[in-house]
């Protein structure tokens, strides 16, 4: 009876005989975006399971109800940019929540030609129900950091948002860093640190996300 080694090695023939072998393999599941995309989902599973079976409401209204009420009455073009929304997607928001009666639009005093978006009294009064949860569930997050890793957090947030801005306005990417040398010190003479302080910071900082991801998936 062959061993495990002898199938895996078999199996590799076959895979490699069927064309599925590649020169330069990547694991998507740990790349960047795949995981904030992924926590992105699970939080707007969340938000539909909670918020839109309780109030009746989805993400892109809340989102409108949400802008509405931090800045005032704004245009609906100024939604779409505070929100990172299509302009049109806003539009049919406004009207649909427009006939809910929870914003109307009226004249821009400050534009003839314009109109803005402005809250109902029942659209405050939803606003502001759901604006509780919504602070429960960010106080829940913060929870979960440290001063220090909120600050990090924060200024690691800034730094994608703007690669991703770079990316969405076609900018050509970087070329990929040299590896950095394990193991030597550096000019100042601090010394650099060893593949197995870097593994163990590595499995730290993974074990760390990983009870980031379900205290997300657990917010309401």
């Amino acid at each position: 009876m062959p061993d495990s080694r002898t199938r895996k090695s078999t199996a590799r023939r076959a895979a490699q005989k069927l064309g599925s072998s590649v020169k330069n393999p990547i694991d998507l599941r740990s790349t960047v975006a795949y995981r904030v995309l992924g926590i992105a989902g699970k939080l707007t599973n969340g938000f539909l399971q909670i918020y839109t079976a309780r109030f009746g409401i989805g993400l892109p209204e809340w989102r409108t109800l949400g802008m509405l009420g931090q800045f005032g009455p704004i245009p609906s073009i100024r939604i779409a940019d505070l929100a990172d929304m299509d302009r049109g997607s806003i539009s049919r928001v406004v009207t649909w929540l427009e006939r809910k009666k929870l914003v109307r639009r009226v004249d821009d005093p400050d534009h003839k030609r314009r109109q803005i978006v402005v809250l109902t009294a029942a659209g405050r009064r939803l606003h502001d129900r759901i604006s509780t949860f919504a602070h429960i569930r960010q106080q829940r997050v913060l929870a979960l950091l440290s001063p220090a890793e909120r600050f990090a957090l924060d200024g690691i947030f800034q730094k994608l948002d703007r690669w991703a801005e770079e990316l969405r306005a076609g900018a050509v990417p970087p070329q990929p860093a040299a590896p950095p040398r394990i193991g030597r010190r550096s000019g100042s003479g601090a010394s650099l640190p060893t593949i197995s302080q870097v593994g163990l910071n590595r499995e730290k900082l993974l074990a760390e996300l990983a009870q980031f991801k379900r205290a997300l998936e657990n917010c309401p």
